[in-house]
């Protein structure tokens, strides 16, 4: 599939989910470079992902960037996405992020499926549990297991480290610990890419 065609089949798809979710907790697509060689999926947008559309663009977002920065990946060469496009919430005082639902993974797994096929990274790093969960293998171990390379989708190879929300929320040495670990990730990564 030529570059023009697989933006073109994004930008249907994008439309599609659109059209078919829940709207009422607000959506993020997929972004980036339809001939990305590395596809980065998280588990599902939060509220600055909602509010303006786009994954990762809040404080996790920022944390990605520092990531992708420091292993001389370019944000705009890869694509970026989530299991699920629309906002998860509960009620807590307003509106506040909670992690997806199974069903709500299985609802919105066809279009994880339909970019994977568009995009045809060759490489798949998965954030989060949820999302290495989802294409990695069901019982996936975070802490036993990321960092490894796995057999991915479509051919692909893919790895697993944490989500950058989960991080954040870490404090002090430990979090610190945790941030040199997804370096170590993102290094392999980069390596891997450039093969």
């Amino acid at each position: 599939m030529q570059r023009g065609d697989k933006a073109e089949a994004l930008a249907r798809l994008r439309e599609e989910a659109r059209m078919a979710g829940r709207h009422e907790t607000g959506f993020a697509f997929g972004e980036g470079s339809p001939e990305a060689r590395l596809m980065i999926v998280g588990e599902a947008p939060g509220r600055r992902e909602a509010e303006l559309g786009k994954p990762f663009v809040g404080a996790s977002g920022k944390l990605l960037d520092r990531l992708l920065e420091a292993a001389r990946i370019d944000r705009d060469e890869v694509w970026i996405t989530n299991v699920v496009k629309w906002r998860p919430t509960r009620e807590e005082g307003g509106r506040v992020n909670r992690a997806p639902r199974a069903a709500e993974v299985a609802a919105d797994s066809a279009w994880l499926e339909r970019e994977l096929e568009v995009i045809r990274p060759r490489v798949v790093l998965c954030l989060g549990i949820r999302a290495a969960s989802s294409l990695i293998h069901p019982d996936f171990k975070m802490n036993a297991e990321r960092g490894k390379w796995f057999p991915g989708p479509l051919g692909s190879r893919a790895m697993a480290s944490f989500h950058p929300a989960y991080v954040l929320r870490q404090q002090g040495a430990d979090g610190e610990q945790l941030i040199d670990l997804m370096q170590q990730d993102f290094r392999e990564i980069g390596k891997a890419i450039e093969r």
